[in-house]
């Protein structure tokens, strides 16, 4: 009777038995393979090594190892077998009674990140954070270093992808998507940052004691900033004096802003004046009515768009300090008091986070009465009156750039300005908001007609327009240095000049 073939090719001289184990080849393998018994289960599995005496001598040494090793019990499965797939090497490393722990050589990059984004994301309180996050490590993160090992992640290749970092098209077909300018280091900041908390979790779960590939990243971020303004230093220089670099945030002059205004349906007047005191897009579309009161605008909600664009309403700020109070000018009122008259819709408004309110409870509204949506003002409306004006493109945020440099100028304190503004310190407007325009103090007058008297608490009134603060108090002009500020809880009768440390002892 023919004997069945194994599969096994055929023995050679040095085919010789390990003295733990075996070793054998199989046919159209050019490698050796290993069988042994291990907690009484049998295993077959692959090496690396070519069908070769020497090969075959260091494999029957190495076998002769592991038996004795097994005999000592020091033996450890995962890290002597560290080729093997990770659900065998925990299985029996489980067995020993160990903890599995692989080595960061053994741990791809992009294997980790995906275990730990369905874990830990979800758990993010913020849906903005939870998007950004998600966003930042499959589009830009997982691409570069996903097949990459931990222990190929270097500080070198951390530079080299930063420095690889490109502004990248927002065209809806990823095959269409063009890279082209580098990125700010804000932009690189935020690219990072969930890559290094993904190190840093896989490190703390292993117990590894890598060196951080992220500790001189501080540097590179100085070398991206000075890199940038030589950048943009050379190209101020190559632009002829007649052209005119426009950022799409550059601040209003008054003039410009009036021939917008003059553009866009009265409809929306309020979701113009609105930016202006400092508000953005996704503040705009949570505004309620309620939220109006006491004399202030109270800044306590945001619509954000979540996973697969659906929308949640936030109550919980994306910072304590974004949780403000807008003074109510006479001229807010107005134009508020029109919009709210206007929402009157008995449909209700869901949100991705199980809730859904009428929509007749919100202040703004587009003209066909519909929930106000940022997006389809900015390019329905926004847009299309910047053009009629005749206007270069900017973004309804450089209306918030603009109350910066209109407020310092007639005189809103920045310990004020931080505040209205929703920051945490004066660093954001001493180094971010928009420089000034010349043509600005002009229009100071203007300006503050524009914005209203007010817009200013009354010590800054009387320090930036004293004429006007003697008229607004009725203070005879041949005695000023006898006129007292009026008991400002009169003046005020509400909780945000009071807010500003404005009491009647302040007063001489």
């Amino acid at each position: 009777m023919k004997k069945k073939d194994s599969g096994k090719s055929p023995k050679k001289p040095w085919h010789m038995k390990p003295s733990f184990g075996s070793l054998y080849t199989m046919q159209g393998s050019k490698y050796i393979y290993i069988s042994m018994n291990y907690y009484k289960q049998r295993l077959r599995f692959p090496t690396d090594r070519e069908d070769t005496a020497k090969n075959w001598d260091e494999l029957r040494e190495f076998m002769g190892k592991v038996g004795e090793k097994i005999k000592r019990r020091t033996f450890c499965f995962a890290k002597t077998f560290y080729w093997l797939n990770e659900e065998t090497k925990a299985y029996f490393t489980a067995l020993e009674g160990r903890d599995y722990q692989p080595e960061p050589e053994h741990v791809y990059f992009g294997e980790y990140a995906e275990q730990w984004m369905a874990r830990k994301i979800p758990t993010f309180s913020s849906v903005t954070k939870q998007r950004d996050y998600r966003e930042v490590l499959t589009s830009r993160i997982l691409p570069h270093f996903g097949g990459m090992t931990f222990s190929q992640i270097t500080a070198t290749a951390v530079e080299t992808f930063i420095d690889n970092l490109k502004r990248c098209s927002r065209a809806k077909d990823p095959q269409q998507r063009t890279r082209s300018n580098p990125l700010s280091v804000k932009r690189i900041k935020n690219i990072v940052g969930p890559m290094s908390k993904v190190w840093e979790a896989a490190c703390n779960d292993y117990n590894w004691n890598l060196r951080d590939p992220f500790s001189a990243i501080t540097q590179k971020y100085t070398e991206l900033t000075d890199r940038a303004l030589q950048e943009k230093e050379r190209q101020a220089a190559l632009r002829s004096d007649e052209e005119e670099d426009v950022s799409t945030r550059e601040i209003f002059l008054l003039k410009e802003w009036e021939d917008l205004r003059a553009n866009i349906d009265p409809h929306y007047y309020p979701a113009l004046e609105l930016p202006m005191m400092g508000m953005i897009g996704s503040e705009l579309e949570a505004l309620q009515k309620r939220h109006i009161k006491d004399g202030v605008i109270r800044i306590r909600c945001a619509v954000i768009k979540g996973k697969d664009g659906a929308k949640h309403l936030k109550f919980k700020p994306k910072n304590w300090y974004r949780k403000r109070d807008i003074p109510l000018t006479e001229r807010l009122r107005k134009a508020l008091d029109e919009a709210m008259a206007c929402s009157t819709s008995g449909a209700m408004v869901p949100f991705a986070n199980d809730m859904a309110i009428p929509a007749k409870q919100f202040v703004l509204t587009m003209k066909d009465g519909s929930p106000f949506n940022y997006n389809s003002f900015r390019k329905t409306v926004w847009d299309k009156a910047l053009k009629a004006a005749g206007m270069e493109p900017r973004v309804p945020y450089a209306a918030r750039h603009t109350l910066v440099q209109w407020s310092l100028l007639v005189g809103v304190t920045k310990t004020r300005l931080v505040d209205l503004m929703g920051h945490s310190t004066k660093k954001m407007v001493d180094e971010v908001y928009g420089t000034y325009r010349q043509g600005l103090v002009e229009e100071k007058e203007q300006i503050l007609d524009y914005l209203g008297e007010d817009f200013l608490a009354l010590e800054e009134l009387k320090m930036a327009f004293p004429e006007r603060y003697r008229r607004r108090m009725a203070i005879p002009e041949a005695f000023p240095e006898t006129a007292k500020a009026p008991t400002l809880a009169a003046t005020f009768g509400q909780s945000f000049g009071q807010s500003q440390g404005l009491y009647p002892d302040n007063y001489p």
